[in-house]
């Protein structure tokens, strides 16, 4: 086998203060480093790709940008969608396809021909949306990639995560021919693990753990330093909320905690830490551009900040700078947490914190049924206000579900599942790699 080995890392928008794309990365890289010299690229979209060229060269891998435009790239497969495309959007009177986008694509490609290995590591893919639009442009997405890989003949991997939940037949056909074409499927979660043996593919399925759960954190000294410079006391009661802006986004209606009901929950939740004279975190776990609520926790927490007639004691966390190391650090001083992101329960977890889970998918009972028999999970979508609020105070004041001591036992029995995992991972490389 050779020395140096290139992989490619695609499916990831960005990796600057994307705490759930640092957690899953570097993660990876850790593991994998202690097996191969690697050379890491990753394929980021475009309109992110400038941000991240100095935390790529602080964290020593490299970059590609890729087309935020779906079409775009789907064209690179398959070259008449490129002519169709541009004659849709002349007919529209948009913008056509640009040189520049044209020549992302081909470093891309031949970013994908001088690699190794390509790896998928997006958290979660396939989620069948209601909108028609977003649901096959993100298939696009995800699709593209391995084509290309498949095409020019370099081993595709996708890296343990969650999938779904499919709804109709066609898409569930569509799905499992990019899924049946693997080697092997890693999936994130015995719940998770169900849903994909509904396809009924024929290649090997496994369930792991998240690999994030075993990031190490900042040290608990930077933990101190930083939120004594915000004026929060780290040797008195800290408490945690992480408002999401996905659940924010979901369709709600009065027997849910989704939609405008989330931000309702979230300002009975900071009502009643007051009331507990707590000092409370408002912790956005997924940062954007920090204006778009849609789509970015800063945003939406500044927002529901900003409305909040009472801000004594409640400390918003602003940085972009930070790390999902650091992140998870801050989390581990947190008497209590109610948080609606995943990967802030993977750190919760991984420090010992009691963590209530405001869940949209199945990838929060797969994660907290790792380490506690009664996890406390409030899915948002079947759960009004009023009784998700009625549990939250429940599991505050009876913690008897929370064993901080077995918890950190069951550490060790996840971390052998997930060598276990990345040992499939590198037998598979090594395998690619014999056969050159």
């Amino acid at each position: 086998m050779r020395g140096k080995i290139k992989i490619l890392f695609t499916d990831l928008s960005y990796l600057d203060h994307n705490y759930g794309s640092q957690a899953i990365a570097f993660s990876l890289m850790e593991k994998l480093n202690k097996y191969f010299d690697v050379e890491y690229t990753f394929a980021l979209l475009d309109v992110y790709y400038k941000n991240d060229i100095e935390f790529s060269k602080k964290y020593n891998f490299n970059i590609v940008p890729i087309s935020s435009r779906p079409l775009v790239i789907l064209g690179e497969c398959f070259p008449f969608i490129h002519l169709l495309y541009n004659f849709i959007l002349v007919l529209k009177g948009k913008r056509t396809i640009t040189r520049k986008e044209k020549e992302e694509s081909f470093v891309f490609i031949e970013e994908i021909k001088k690699s190794d290995t390509v790896i998928d590591l997006s958290g979660i893919e396939f989620v069948e949306s209601a909108n028609l639009r977003k649901k096959w442009l993100t298939y696009i997405i995800t699709f593209c990639p391995q084509y290309l890989a498949e095409k020019y003949n370099k081993l595709y991997l996708k890296y343990t995560k969650s999938y779904g939940p499919f709804r109709s037949g066609i898409y569930k056909f569509f799905v499992k021919r990019v899924l049946t074409k693997l080697p092997f499927l890693l999936v994130r979660g015995e719940e998770n693990l169900k849903e994909l043996r509904s396809l009924n593919l024929k290649i090997p399925l496994y369930s792991f753990p998240d690999i994030s759960l075993f990031l190490q954190p900042e040290s608990r000294d930077w933990a101190f330093n930083y939120v004594s410079n915000l004026n929060i006391n780290p040797r008195k009661k800290i408490v945690g909320l992480s408002p999401s802006a996905v659940i924010a986004n979901i369709k709600d209606n009065n027997d849910s905690s989704c939609g405008d009901n989330h931000l309702r929950l979230c300002e009975k939740v900071i009502n009643f830490y007051r009331e507990n004279c707590d000092q409370i975190i408002l912790f956005p776990h997924s940062i954007g551009d920090g204006k778009e609520i849609s789509s970015c926790d800063l945003a939406l927490a500044r927002d529901f900040y900003n409305r909040l007639k009472n801000k004594t004691n409640i400390f918003l966390i602003e940085d972009t700078n930070l790390t999902y190391k650091q992140a998870r650090a801050i989390v581990g001083l947190m008497d209590f947490y109610v948080t609606g992101r995943y990967h802030s329960v993977s750190s919760a977890l991984f420090m010992g914190v009691p963590v209530v889970s405001l869940s949209w998918h199945t990838k929060y009972r797969d994660i907290m049924s790792l380490f506690l028999n009664n996890a406390p999970i409030i899915n948002c979508r079947k759960t009004n206000t009023e009784e998700a609020f009625s549990l939250i105070k429940k599991y505050y004041y009876d913690r008897s579900w929370f064993d901080k001591k077995k918890l950190l036992e069951k550490r060790k029995e996840v971390e052998q599942r997930i060598n276990v995992n990345i040992e499939l991972i590198v037998n598979e490389i090594k395998k690619s790699f014999f056969l050159k």
